[in-house]
């Protein structure tokens, strides 16, 4: 990839983490209440969408789910660029929307969201940081917009526990 490719790249996975939590803000204020469940997924994308442009910053692409966390892991965890707990949050992230996903029989609930809203905050919060300079504010603002609303986010007060 030449740089045009790689900077068109990382400001498409970041349109598509922002809107990924968009929705998952969306998820908790809805007319229908809080859906916790959809909520969860969506965090992870939000996630998943800016490992990845991450990556692409360094022209790097995943080929799956997993690929992503291992490539993370090698060239921005192991050299101290993200903290030692990303991948394994970000695992736990994505075990806890496989299960929102397909077992349907398991609750999901505000104590989900809970679990992980602050390690996700901090992380797009990072990984924006280091995004930096390659990626215009244009492209950053509405995440950094996103991500404060997250950090400021109760779940659970005044919601039902609908999944």
């Amino acid at each position: 990839m030449d740089r045009s490719e790689i900077a068109e790249r990382v400001a498409g996975e970041v349109r598509a983490a922002a809107g990924s939590l968009a929705a998952a803000m969306n998820n908790l204020s809805g007319p229908y209440g809080p859906q916790y469940r959809s909520c969860v997924k969506e965090l992870y994308f939000a996630c998943y969408h800016v490992a990845t442009a991450l990556l692409a910053s360094k022209g790097i692409q995943a080929r799956s789910h997993d690929a992503v966390q291992e490539l993370l892991a090698l060239h921005f965890v192991k050299p101290a660029a993200l903290p030692t707990e990303t991948t394994r949050k970000l695992a736990a992230l994505m075990d806890r929307r496989h299960t929102s996903d397909y077992k349907t029989f398991v609750e999901i609930g505000a104590a989900d969201l809970e679990e992980f809203r602050p390690w996700a905050a901090q992380f797009l919060h990072g990984a924006l940081r280091l995004l930096g300079k390659s990626l215009p504010e244009v492209e950053q603002s509405p995440m950094m917009s996103a991500i404060r609303e997250l950090e400021r986010l109760k779940p659970g007060e005044g919601h039902g526990t609908s999944s």
